[in-house]
């Protein structure tokens, strides 16, 4: 009886660890493969740039499949199908369901149809409004060169003209798109499209109303946080929300900017392998002493831009600087990091203030007046820590 009991726990405990997964099945053609591909892989890039592959599968008479596992309720991302060498490669998204890729050449992966879930479905509806704006500039070029010559095509006036038509072109389909991704709000490819294509020709407001028009089932995804903080950085002033930075610790723990709400929070950017970043520290230690007995109020964040791990870890420990209200940060890219590219930092050491409401105090200010300022507010002589820039 005991062992029956057993043989059934064990039974759920197996189903349930099955029904927690969702697998992603990829099927894939090569009409002709013209470059003898052999075998495609299916990669991701984290947030640090870094390219991982999660499978691989040999391609047998023109066909491949390549299956993953995804954990149940994993959020849809962009990868990309590789082996096609020089040639480029297929981005595709990867979500609970069977996906079919179809490549007429393997000289040209890129112009491979991707269908068969619900947002590589709608990609592709966004990847046709681009195609038709395409041959819309190569047909009206091809009227054009019909009824005045070559000649006159590449003129300075034809040019010109050329010019003006692609312009034409540009801003009904930039129209088309926008209006397509407020339509589709609810699908991951709205952000991702949104900060990639778009963001990089609006102005703060419009970028603004973007980010505000995506469905609130999304507030959680990957890509809307990614546009979020990229809004946020071409927006960056004081009283402006700063962007919310991954915060890998010298503890081993993984954080984020936003873990430390209600607090002041002193963002500290330098490199271990600069003498006046390094001697930045020593600086931030008179800082230390006045806040270290009021963690509850005040964290200083020390985040390095480092490519070699040890070093910073060194450093640290070298001067014995590691403590509860006096962190430490390093996703070991350098000047690459994230965090230092939605902050602008372009040189170090750089001292950023953000209060307890996550809204910019300084984007820039001296140590002196950190200090003097945080002294203020702990004998209650200063109730907000503010600069004017």
């Amino acid at each position: 009886m005991k062992h029956r009991t057993l043989s059934t726990i064990i039974a759920a405990i197996a189903c349930m660890a099955v029904s927690a997964q969702s697998t992603c099945i990829i099927n894939g053609t090569i009409a002709d493969n013209d470059t003898k591909v052999k075998k495609v892989s299916l990669t991701r890039t984290d947030e640090l740039g870094n390219q991982i592959t999660v499978a691989t599968a040999k391609v047998k008479r023109g066909k491949y499949t390549l299956t993953h596992e995804l954990a149940q309720d994993a959020p849809a991302l962009q990868y990309t199908l590789t082996g096609f060498g020089e040639a480029g490669s297929i981005a595709l998204f990867v979500e609970p369901g069977e996906v079919a890729v179809n490549t007429a050449l393997a000289s040209n992966p890129e112009q491979s149809t991707v269908s068969g879930t619900p947002t590589n479905d709608t990609y592709a509806q966004y990847q046709a409004i681009l195609a038709e704006a395409a041959r819309e500039v190569a047909d009206k070029v091809a009227a054009l060169e019909q009824q005045h010559g070559q000649a006159w095509t590449a003129s300075p006036e034809g040019k010109n003209a050329i010019k003006r038509l692609k312009a034409q072109v540009a801003i009904k389909t930039e129209s088309q798109v926008i209006r397509f991704l407020i339509e589709h709000n609810a699908s991951p490819m709205m952000p991702l499209v949104t900060e990639h294509t778009l963001l990089p020709k609006l102005t703060d407001v419009y970028a603004g109303q973007m980010l505000n028009a995506v469905s609130t089932t999304l507030h959680t995804h990957p890509y809307y946080l990614s546009l979020r903080n990229s809004v946020l950085s071409a927006s960056m002033k004081v009283g402006n929300e700063v962007p919310d930075i991954a915060l890998p610790l010298l503890t081993g723990d993984s954080k984020r900017l936003s873990d430390y709400r209600g607090r002041y929070v002193v963002l500290h950017f330098w490199k271990s392998d600069c003498e006046s970043s390094s001697a930045s520290l020593d600086e931030l230690m008179r800082l230390h002493e006045v806040i270290k007995e009021h963690q509850d109020q005040f964290v200083i964040i020390s985040v390095a831009l480092d490519t070699d791990k040890s070093a910073w870890q060194a450093a640290v420990e070298s001067k014995g600087i590691s403590h509860k209200s006096w962190l430490h940060a390093c996703d070991g890219v350098g000047a690459a990091s994230p965090a230092a590219k939605l902050f602008g930092v372009d040189s170090t050491p750089k001292i950023i203030v953000v209060e307890p409401e996550g809204l910019a105090v300084s984007l820039n200010m001296d140590i002196d007046d950190v200090v003097m300022r945080t002294e203020q507010i702990l004998s209650g002589d200063l109730y907000y820590l503010d600069q004017q820039e």
